[in-house]
């Protein structure tokens, strides 16, 4: 790859050697996807959960990491700043209630401590999945290295920036030298549809926009669709249809006409192209989801929930007005997930207040998946879990051969406060 002035004295150690390596980890990404070039980027979404998580992503890798190598990599990335916007994935704890999450100490305070050092490095610890949203709104045209399988969809297809599907590492390599490899969904050429979904039946919930993505995905797989007949989504309508498409499938970017800033026409998505194959999503395919999404729902529910992508204010002001005046039944728990900046303001508001007078938690930072997968705690009961997100219900199912109901949010609560289906 062609390298400046600058890069080549990076690449040659003379600014570190942090950012010698995580160049040299985007010239082989770059390379390995056939760029040659790189391109400034305004903004960086990653993952930052952990030292010694984060400290895999550079050498010594694929070895057992001592404490004194993630001291000493810590020490060294504490000082050295990212240079454009960054934001971070859903954390593995809630820090305010990890206790009550069944999170130990040790889990706890090795979060704490790799907040600190993403302090001091310039990262902002946003832990949200929807940061498009609230805290890195990128603009049409920008480029960005995003990691998170729905975020970078989101800002592709809805504010028209431009991102590949990152990983956790190359998002962090760019962020700390403000460039990404010129490839993929940064070039105007491949910015067009590949296959087209006709929809045939209405979208009445948002549990219906998630079925929708999950139908999109599976049957697109790797490629770009163009959606026909489909009403203009609500902000959180487009957020859970985004959210579900990378479950089963690899698609970097949707394009709705009249809606994608680059996609005014059916015509214009496709930009020439014929479209490879057209899918109907009608009333029969919308059931088939729910029935492969719905795994032996009946019977009482151990956990309901909300929060697939995070749940964000209005919605969560939603629910405290569904829960007002009722509760949670005693053997069931609602859990309720957001990022820890939409929850202060709920809080304020008085929505939180409500949501755990009625018995549910309002929970931040995490993830029910990234809690009990990738940290050391005592997991509730979950023989069988509600949920309104598509992707959660895949995911849970997946993960911890949970029995799964998935439908609208409304009737979620209702079955928290039933305690049963």
């Amino acid at each position: 790859m062609r390298l400046n002035e600058e890069q080549r004295e990076i690449l040659d150690g003379k600014k570190g050697g942090i950012l010698q390596e995580a160049l040299r980890g985007l010239i082989k990404y770059g390379t390995a996807m056939g760029a040659e070039d790189f391109i400034p980027i305004s903004s960086a979404h990653t993952a930052f959960s952990a030292m010694d998580v984060v400290a895999l992503a550079f050498p010594p890798r694929g070895v057992q990491l001592t404490k004194q190598d993630i001291d000493k990599f810590s020490q060294e990335i504490a000082n050295t700043q990212v240079r454009v916007k960054t934001t971070v994935n859903p954390a593995i704890i809630d820090r305010k209630k990890w206790q009550q999450m069944g999170a130990d100490e040790a889990t706890y305070n090795s979060v704490m401590r790799t907040v600190d050092i993403a302090r001091k490095c310039g990262i902002m610890m946003t832990f949200s999945c929807i940061p498009y949203l609230t805290d890195n709104i990128p603009l049409m045209g920008e480029h960005c290295a995003w990691a998170e399988s729905s975020a970078h969809l989101y800002i592709n297809s809805f504010l028209g920036a431009r991102s590949n599907r990152d990983s956790y590492e190359t998002s962090l390599y760019s962020a700390l030298l403000g460039i990404t490899p010129d490839f993929g969904l940064h070039l105007d050429r491949n910015r067009k549809g590949t296959d087209l979904i006709d929809i045939q039946c209405k979208l009445e919930s948002i549990s219906d926009w998630g079925a929708l993505g999950y139908f999109t995905g599976d049957r697109v797989g790797l490629g770009i669709p163009v959606f026909k007949n489909l009403r203009r989504p609500t902000a959180k309508e487009a957020v859970q249809l985004t959210a579900t498409c990378n479950s089963p499938g690899g698609i970097p970017m949707l394009l709705l006409p009249e809606v994608s800033p680059e996609a005014p026409t059916i015509d214009a998505a496709f930009k020439g192209n014929i479209p490879r194959n057209t899918y109907v999503f009608d009333e029969p395919a919308k059931r088939k989801v729910y029935q492969y999404l719905n795994h032996q729902p009946e019977g009482r529910v151990d956990l309901v929930f909300l929060g697939c992508p995070h749940k964000t204010l209005c919605e969560i002001e939603e629910i405290s007005r569904m829960l007002e005046g009722r509760h949670v039944a005693k053997d069931a728990r609602l859990w309720i997930e957001t990022s820890s900046s939409i929850r202060a303001s709920a809080e304020q508001l008085g929505y939180a207040e409500v949501i755990e007078a009625s018995g549910g938690e309002l929970l931040a930072d995490g993830c029910v998946l990234l809690y009990y997968v990738n940290a050391p705690a005592k997991r509730p009961k979950m023989d069988r879990v509600a949920s309104d997100s598509a992707k959660q219900a895949f995911g849970i199912r997946r993960s911890f051969h949970s029995n799964i109901f998935v439908g609208d949010m409304e009737r979620c609560l209702e079955i928290a406060i039933k305690g049963g289906i």
